[in-house]
């Protein structure tokens, strides 16, 4: 519980406090309070249409199924205070802060299930519970644009180049002042391998706390590009001469809470715990079904000549092919990279599988597959539609994650977006509707 007074004491800073809830898409919904109304919305939580985490890349309506729907009406969202922090980049003579929420059933104030941020909560909870603690980080990748032509900021491959970084650096540092006095942490940026590609790498944090950052900086970027003349965009291939793609690989460790990071074990000869290498097995066994969380769009799918992005379940120690990418040079520095998720994939829902898929590889202590590309690996699934059919078979990963954030999940995606290309024959007119609909 907290102290509304405290919280009462911090918000009278501001004019305004955004009530954000993060939909099944990734997209940040919400609305801004007048300070003198917010303690209401506090209390009681805020009325919000109930389908508005399952609402399409443009907001297309998608019909759910559920007991407590009822005529279009309202669910409740309700703010978390602990993540209460200004947003500097709100107009100037203007004070605004922002809190995250989830959203509840009105009838009996039980959570919406599919809510991506309550999900995330559900698995670490279920660390938690076995006294373990999860660790993780971003390397969160955008492209910028210039907003009226939306060419790319610069038009060729100069990767990690500081005079590059430099030319840009007048909005890239812009970013990062913001983002300090607002609480989110980025370890550094570079300049990617593309047009206008860049990368934001944040500082790893405990619990949720990782995935809010990686949320709030999303949605940062998105909205400070708006103020410079820019567009920011994590839609992974623009065009089709964009070969490497935007991806946000999750990196995280787990650890117990006598601060020991239990992926690591000095005397292993790969340094790698038992339990790691269950980890690593759960992660390979699910990665089919995963593939639709981490690559959740038609666009996602669109590129498979780029040779650092995943084709098939595998796993490698410093390997940048593998699926998962294996650190482990000490206890401190001893982690896996998630390779596979891209750059509109859902922090949250990223996390939440992520955790299902490892601790199903831990409970069932399955044996881990030798690194490496192999022969009779299972390819990952090409397409969004296979990747949701995979997703729908995997029983034991539906079953950590709940029914209700799969069937939402799932129905959103083939109703809002996949049902958009029946009938479309030419790849101009499909990049047209990737556009519209990601960019």
């Amino acid at each position: 519980m907290y102290n509304f007074e405290e919280v009462e004491q911090e918000i009278a800073k501001y004019d305004y406090v955004r009530f954000s809830i993060c939909d099944l898409n990734g997209s940040s919904r919400g609305q801004a309070i007048a300070r003198r109304h917010v303690r209401t919305y506090l209390e009681k939580g805020l009325d919000m249409f109930q389908g508005v985490l399952a609402l399409g890349p443009q907001s297309e309506f998608v019909g759910i199924e559920h007991e407590e729907n009822f005529n279009f009406g309202n669910v409740l969202i309700v703010p978390d205070p602990a993540t209460l922090r200004s947003i500097p980049w709100a107009p100037e003579g203007v004070k605004v802060a922002e809190m995250l929420c989830e959203s509840r059933w009105k009838k009996d104030n039980s959570p919406q299930e599919a809510c991506p941020r309550y999900s995330a909560r559900k698995q670490l909870q279920r660390l938690d519970d076995l006294g373990l603690s999860f660790y993780s980080g971003n390397e969160i990748e955008f492209q910028l644009l210039e907003k009226n032509t939306l060419e790319p900021v610069f038009n060729y491959n100069s990767y990690l180049s500081q005079r590059l970084l430099n030319k840009n650096s007048e909005v890239i540092f812009h970013f990062d002042k913001n983002f300090q006095e607002s609480d989110i942490d980025v370890e550094r940026f570079h300049v990617e391998l593309g047009p206008g590609f860049f990368e934001a790498v944040t500082k790893p944090k405990y619990g949720i706390e990782s995935a809010d950052e990686a949320f709030n900086l999303q949605e940062g970027l998105l909205e400070m590009a708006d103020q410079k003349g820019l567009r920011a965009t994590f839609m992974s291939y623009l065009s089709s001469k964009d070969k490497m793609g935007i991806a946000t690989h999750f990196n995280f460790s787990l650890w117990n809470k006598s601060g020991e990071n239990v992926f690591y074990e000095a005397g292993a000869p790969d340094k790698l715990s038992v339990i790691a290498k269950q980890w690593i097995a759960g992660i390979l066994k699910h990665s089919k079904a995963l593939s639709a969380f981490t690559n959740p769009t038609i666009n996602c799918y669109r590129n498979f000549i780029n040779p650092f992005k995943p084709m098939t379940a595998n796993w490698g120690i410093e390997d940048r092919q593998s699926c998962l990418r294996i650190k482990n040079e000490d206890p401190y520095k001893t982690y896996i990279e998630n390779r596979l998720p891209r750059g509109k994939s859902n922090i949250y829902l990223v996390m939440a599988s992520t955790i299902a898929a490892g601790l199903d590889g831990v409970e069932k202590k399955m044996e881990c597959p030798v690194p490496g590309k192999q022969d009779d690996a299972e390819s990952l699934p090409c397409s969004l539609a296979e990747a949701l059919r995979e997703l729908e078979r995997d029983e034991d990963l539906c079953n950590a994650l709940g029914k209700e954030l799969v069937t939402w999940f799932v129905k959103s995606k083939r109703d809002a977006e996949i049902a958009k290309y029946e009938g479309i024959e030419t790849d101009e007119e499909r990049f047209a509707v990737e556009k519209e609909d990601y960019l």
